[in-house]
């Protein structure tokens, strides 16, 4: 079997060749995980975004959380990638990809044809992928592909064995990305909804990390490029609540945690999740939760067997 490159595409003259030699070298534009003949693993998160470019290699990118645009010279309009599905993209196809607003982090998985050959000799034949990858595809981000993502990507642990581990997993991976697009499921490059439930997901963590400020529709929608009423609709369809609503779950959240896990006043809490005082968050709690701060934190007390404090009034 010959692990044969794609033709150069149109837009590879006018991009970018970031070939596999340069990937296995880059460390300031990500976390390189994993880099050996023909595989190489990289983590990339926050404000991501390469312009125009192509590789000598295949590329497997995954987005576990966040929201990732995907252009390529099929499709210049662009795909949306989320936590639910990872995209192949074949060798010298040129494409630009850019991560959403909000909390972002994504592997990417970048092969070379010699390692397809070995993995061809070594576990059968990969004519399929090659047939149904020829041009770039999108597929289900599968249970098992999450879990192995999830551990090839872990953080230095000090513990005996992390590179070799490291290898392994990534290895495992992208084995299991190439078992995904021999057999599973092409999912459709359109769909109507796809653009919108990426962007509840940037809006719903762009929310957490700021649920203690006040952030007007009108400044989301001028951060996301959206109308106020555009987003107003989009996330009460998508998640059946308002903004507001939302980010008051949120905040009622993180002072639950707070409550439960520190001895900080009510007061002290209320302020750093985003309310004016306690008696507010106080309020907030008892309308949407049917409890008061101080009943949160007695029933934690009461499960980890610690006596509760005397506090002061909710103010």
């Amino acid at each position: 079997m010959s692990a044969g490159l794609q033709r150069p595409g149109s837009l590879e003259r006018s991009s970018t060749l970031r070939s596999f030699e340069q990937l296995c070298q880059e460390t300031d534009e990500g976390w390189l995980i994993a880099a050996e003949e023909g595989h190489a693993t990289q983590s990339n998160s926050g404000a991501y975004a390469q312009p125009w470019h192509w590789h000598d290699c295949v590329m497997f990118i995954l987005p576990s959380r966040g929201a990732l645009e995907l252009r390529h010279e099929d499709r210049c309009e662009g795909s949306w990638l989320t936590h639910e599905r990872f995209a192949v993209v074949p060798a010298h196809r040129a494409h630009e990809t850019r991560a959403g607003m909000g909390a972002n982090s994504h592997a990417a998985l970048y092969v070379t044809g010699a390692m397809l050959n070995r993995l061809d000799r070594a576990y059968g034949s990969l004519r399929e992928f090659q047939r149904r990858t020829r041009a770039v595809v999108l597929l289900q981000r599968t249970p098992a592909i999450r879990t192995l993502q999830q551990l090839a990507t872990l953080p230095d642990d000090g513990g005996y064995g992390y590179s070799g581990r490291t290898r392994a997993l990534a290895v495992a991976l992208t084995v299991q990305c190439i078992a995904e697009a021999t057999t599973g499921q092409v999912l459709p490059a359109v769909s109507k909804t796809e653009h919108g439930l990426a962007l509840v997901e940037e809006l719903k963590d762009y929310i957490r990390l700021h649920a203690d400020q006040f952030i007007s529709l009108d400044a989301l929608g001028e951060r996301f490029g959206v109308s106020r009423r555009h987003i107003t609709r989009l996330f009460r369809d998508g998640t059946g609540l308002s903004v507001g609503e939302f980010r008051l779950r949120v905040r009622l959240k993180t002072a639950c945690e707070l409550l439960g896990g520190t001895d900080l006043p009510v007061g002290e809490v209320a302020f750093r999740v985003g309310f004016d005082s306690g008696a507010a968050l106080g309020h907030a709690m008892r309308r949407v939760k049917g409890c008061s701060p101080s009943d949160v934190r007695r029933a934690s007390m009461s499960r980890t067997g610690i006596a509760a404090p005397v506090l002061g009034r909710e103010r």
